[in-house]
């Protein structure tokens, strides 16, 4: 009689066991096709531009490398870029202000921060500013910013001040086909 018992019990332990491991799907848990899901994609080369004051209107055009990776809590992003900046003549004493600028950005859910170095000139003056950023993003491509300015030539353009707002855009067309395609 404890002969059956045991049989029976062990019986059950396998069934039990075989349709926990066989009814286990684990490779769709760790295999997802989605790019960015659980995972950075490769960085992508993406159009940048953006918008900005910094007591007058300043524009910028380049070119990002950009990244991202989302999940059921968040996402992250990280994006290295280039760009030429383009500030308009303020009044007629004064020429316009090209910069070239190089900058990093990372985001967390929200939360954006950055940091830039620019070489700014009017061809009479120059600067070199190093500005850190904090703000607001999705995804790493669209920001918005809060900058300061620090400068290391005593600032020589009056009409471009510390405190600086900006909006900017990485077009990485992986996302937009990805979003697309949910």
């Amino acid at each position: 009689m404890a002969h059956q018992y045991i049989k029976g019990c062990l019986f059950t332990l396998l069934t039990f066991t075989a349709i926990m491991v066989f009814g286990q799907d684990s490779l769709s848990v760790n295999n997802v096709s989605r790019p960015g899901y659980k995972k950075w994609t490769n960085s992508k080369s993406s159009l940048r531009f953006g918008l900005g004051v910094q007591k007058t209107f300043f524009a910028e055009v380049g070119l990002s490398r950009h990244k991202y990776l989302y999940n059921d809590l968040g996402y992250a992003s990280k994006a290295y870029y280039t760009s030429v900046e383009w500030v308009p003549k303020f009044s007629n004493a004064n020429n316009h202000i090209y910069g070239i600028k190089a900058g990093y950005e990372l985001n967390a859910r929200i939360l954006a921060l950055g940091l830039e170095a620019k070489y700014q000139t009017d061809f009479k003056d120059n600067d070199i500013i190093l500005t850190p950023k904090i703000g607001v993003g999705v995804m790493g491509v669209l920001n918005l910013f809060y900058g300061y300015n620090i400068s290391t030539n005593k600032s020589p353009f009056p009409y471009i001040r510390h405190h600086q707002f900006s909006i900017v855009c990485n077009f990485n067309n992986e996302f937009f086909k990805n979003a697309k395609s949910k």
